[in-house]
């Protein structure tokens, strides 16, 4: 005599199987979404560095040509070739001091321990 549970075992090993293949098939759609948006963001992000450089190389540009053109319109006026050239070493060093200042306030603010306290909690708080 064969007890129901004996016959019920093979129903209920294919029914597991196929909650596992089931899950084991949204797994893989999903990291297969995740692995697609991880590339799309990977390549807009190279996109965007390519655009951000061409940027940066036309404003330094731009601030070179603003500094000759000064330049030249003070030759024009009889300012002396030294004088032009200690003043746009003078003019381009505190813009970097200035710049330098931005980059340490943005460092500064860039804090992850807000994102880790929230996602992780300590005792404290």
């Amino acid at each position: 005599m064969e007890t129901p549970q004996h016959s019920d075992s093979p129903q209920k090993k294919s029914d597991l199987d196929d909650v596992i293949d089931t899950h084991k098939s949204w797994l893989k759609s999903v990291l297969g979404l995740g692995a697609l948006e991880a590339k799309l963001w990977v390549t807009s992000s190279a996109q965007l560095l390519a655009l951000m450089c061409g940027v940066i190389f036309l404003l330094l540009t731009t601030w070179l040509l603003i500094i000759a053109s000064s330049a030249a319109i003070a030759w024009s006026y009889g300012f002396s070739l030294a004088g032009i050239l200690l003043t746009a070493t003078l003019v381009t060093f505190l813009s970097s001091i200035v710049l330098l200042y931005f980059v340490k306030r943005t460092l500064k603010s860039m804090d992850f321990t807000r994102t880790l306290d929230a996602i992780i909690p300590t005792d404290e708080e």
